[in-house]
């Protein structure tokens, strides 16, 4: 008899915390619903108009990246640069960032993308000329309206460089990007 009682009051307290437990969730639920509505009820009774207030405009984020590409019409080079943003327009709207990047127009804009772009109507900084000036070897460089200016000096003699490496001097070696004009100077210091 006596496990029979105990048999029961553990029946009635099973059934009592499944009958606590599946209140609990059922009025945690109501309370989560509530709680995530972004929604405002605006009017009066015989309206139920509703207006979201949730945001839903990008940003520019911490973790974006912007790719700025120029055109210089003057030589017909494209120069493209990616970078993360500064911390300057973070949590800006494309409105704000238009703003600041006035001279470019954006092409794209997402949370985790920008793209600018703009063209200028001169020579991008990327033309160099190898040529030689009192015995060494001197690097110009076309400046924004296409004219030539001493760039650099190098302490690299001409008198020693091959007679064909010696005639590529005297009519000056065009070279397109820094990289490329070091490279080229290597093999003459070799």
């Amino acid at each position: 008899m006596k496990r029979l009682i105990i048999f029961i009051m553990m029946l009635l307290i099973f059934l009592a915390s499944i009958g606590i437990g599946y209140f609990y969730l059922n009025t945690r639920e109501d309370q989560k619903k509530n709680s995530k509505s972004n929604e405002v009820l605006i009017g009066n009774i015989n309206t139920n108009e509703t207006v979201s207030t949730e945001n839903l405009e990008e940003k520019v984020s911490p973790n974006s990246e912007i790719t700025t590409t120029i055109l210089y019409k003057k030589c017909g080079h494209e120069i493209v640069e990616t970078k993360k943003v500064d911390k300057e327009i973070i949590n800006l709207n494309k409105e704000e960032l238009a703003k600041i990047y006035k001279e470019y127009t954006i092409e794209t804009f997402s949370n985790g993308q920008i793209s600018l772009y703009k063209e200028e109507n001169k020579m991008c900084d990327e033309h160099f000329y190898i040529g030689e000036s009192n015995g060494l070897i001197c690097i110009y460089k076309l400046n924004e309206d296409g004219e030539e200016e001493l760039y650099d000096s190098t302490n690299i003699t001409v008198e020693y460089l091959p007679a064909e490496e010696k005639e590529k001097i005297d009519k000056k070696v065009e070279v397109i990007g820094k990289e490329e004009l070091y490279k080229i100077l290597e093999n003459f210091e070799s």
